[in-house]
């Protein structure tokens, strides 16, 4: 008998790696699942391509058994702006430099007016462009399922207004879709607005401002005329008009009936939850299995493998002044101080080492600050750590940031708090220091302090940008205080358990199939960590090949 057809699975995202990196996990997951045959397509903007085809690539030279045999990628290129090209232009006023954490109500609030920018950067023309490129692509392929980026808004709302069966698959948190959800207006007093610098729980003198910002937040989000124009654009411009689809929405419920939301989180790494939406299913991590670091750069590795290291990544939007690079600078300057002192009576502890991506700021006139004087200054307080080969400060690393993680001299990773970043560290079981920068990364600060397996590297810093002195205290806590043993313990138990059955890439792959098969899941096989009891409201209602 003939093998029957394989499922076309497509899958439809934002190039950006923030957002990106879960759907090639997921792809390389449906490719190498033993018991499936699946036909997997991707479409997203044509940046990516060079990662679908190396993500395609390792997943057919790692076959779950020799006679298993799936076919390479689809890839098809989107037309149109990327969406980080979209909000990079000058109106966006992004910020990006580590040292300007400002932590104040009113710099929270008009981040969130640049938060709705940023989920919708596109003007009216540019955003339909990409929509026909989407319908054009699902009427090709005719996916028998489609998993859709989250904040991909000309995707969702081309999925939505051509009625195809999709699921949505998030790297972001349960807490962004579960909010609404909770009793007794919990989401007003007890959880920290994003993007807001209050602490968990919130202090009861905080709460009425707390409660200020949400409500503003709210408004805006209504009243917002960039999304008004869109929508009357999409709608003059569709047939009949199409009802535009956001990541703001989602957080109200799902676009549209029996539509869910896979998560890339447990609730073993979440804030304390009453309620968990039905169509909310937390799958867990969702990492992209890639080459050792032994293989990418073997250079590298034998470095990192000489001792101890604190890996210092803030990901790659975040850029540092000068002014910041000298507060890093300085907070390593103490850890290492502190190491030394302690080595003196513990030898077994090792030679100290850093590894420091380091990425700058454009200056005024578009131009990076004058980069040797930035590394004179660095070489003032580090010099004799980077003549002495413990310290290395590079622009860019080859090898994935999972793979440096992946090796185990790291003792300590510090990043902005991007979800992506903060899952890999999990799943490494390594201790973090955070030093969030924008909206949600605050949420991140939070978790690894309620979880035990870090600190915030910035949490009470003034906005001026003097937050050496307080990284470095939280640094020498995390490396070497009373509690660092318990929080090295509490990252390998966390991530032993997030990594259980290849993680949540190999559930959120099956949850994917099953949605073609029976039409709808459960998410029980997904939810194993604790058991939640759900209000009634809940209860109730042109393309390549890649080789």
């Amino acid at each position: 008998m003939a093998s029957p057809p394989p499922k076309r699975v497509l899958l439809l995202t934002n190039f950006e790696h923030g957002q990106a990196n879960v759907f090639l996990a997921t792809a390389h997951a449906l490719l190498t699942l033993p018991d499936e045959h699946v036909e997997v397509h991707f479409a997203s903007f044509s940046p990516i391509a060079k990662h679908v085809e190396s993500t395609s690539a390792y997943a057919l030279s790692h076959p779950p058994s020799p006679s298993y045999q799936a076919k390479p990628i689809i890839f098809h290129a989107l037309p149109g702006l990327p969406m980080n090209k979209a909000w990079s232009r000058p109106e966006f006023e992004a910020e990006n430099d580590g040292s300007r954490h400002s932590q104040g109500i009113l710099q929270a609030w008009r981040r969130m007016q640049i938060l709705l920018k940023c989920t919708l950067p596109w003007t009216g023309p540019e955003f339909m462009e990409i929509f026909n490129g989407v319908v054009d692509v699902v009427q090709r392929v005719n996916p028998h399922i489609t998993a859709v980026d989250p904040a991909f808004s000309p995707g969702l709302t081309a999925l939505r207004h051509l009625g195809r069966k999709y699921v949505i698959l998030s790297p972001n948190t349960i807490k962004d879709f579960a909010m609404p959800f909770q009793p007794l207006g919990e989401a007003l007093w007890k959880y920290p607005c994003i993007g807001a610098p209050f602490q968990y729980p919130i202090p009861w003198r905080q709460v009425p401002l707390n409660v200020l910002l949400i409500f503003f937040a709210l408004l805006v989000s209504m009243l917002d005329p960039h999304q008004s124009k869109i929508q009357r654009y999409v709608g003059e411009h569709t047939n009949p008009p199409a009802k535009l689809t956001t990541l703001n929405g989602l957080s109200l419920g799902p676009p549209s009936r029996g539509v869910k939301i896979l998560v890339a989180n447990r609730l073993a790494l979440e804030f304390p939850l009453k309620v968990l939406p039905p169509h909310v299913i937390p799958v867990g991590p969702i990492i992209r299995p890639v080459p050792k670091l032994e293989e990418v750069d073997p250079e590298m590795c034998s470095w990192l493998r000489r001792g101890p290291t604190v890996y210092v990544n803030l990901g790659t939007h975040v850029a540092m002044s000068e002014g910041s690079a000298l507060e890093m600078a300085w907070a390593l300057r103490s850890a290492i101080n502190a190491w030394r002192e302690r080595e003196r009576t513990d030898k077994d502890l090792g030679t100290l080492q850093v590894l420091w991506k380091l990425s700058l700021e454009l200056g005024c006139d578009g131009n990076l600050p004058k980069e040797q004087h930035v590394q004179q200054s660095i070489r003032s307080v580090l010099g004799q750590e980077i003549e002495d080969g413990h310290v290395r400060i590079v622009k860019w690393i080859e090898a994935e940031p999972i793979a440096v993680l992946a090796e185990k001299t790291i003792v300590c990773a510090v990043h902005h708090g991007g979800a992506n970043s903060f899952l890999e560290t999990i799943s490494a079981g390594i201790p973090q220091v955070i030093l969030p920068v924008w909206m949600d990364t605050f949420d991140f600060a939070r978790r690894v302090e309620l979880l035990g397996i870090g600190r915030w590297g910035n949490k009470t810093s003034s906005h001026s940008g003097a937050w050496g002195g307080e990284l470095a205290r939280a640094l020498i806590e995390v490396l070497l205080g009373v509690e660092a043993d318990r929080k090295r313990q509490k990252a390998r138990q966390l991530a032993e358990l997030c990594n259980k059955n290849n993680g949540g890439r190999d559930i959120a792959a099956r949850l994917i199939l099953k949605e073609i098969r029976e039409g709808g899941t459960d998410g029980a096989e997904a939810i194993s960590d604790v058991k939640l009891k759900k209000q009634d409201s809940c209860s109730k209602r042109s393309h390549t090949t890649i080789n």
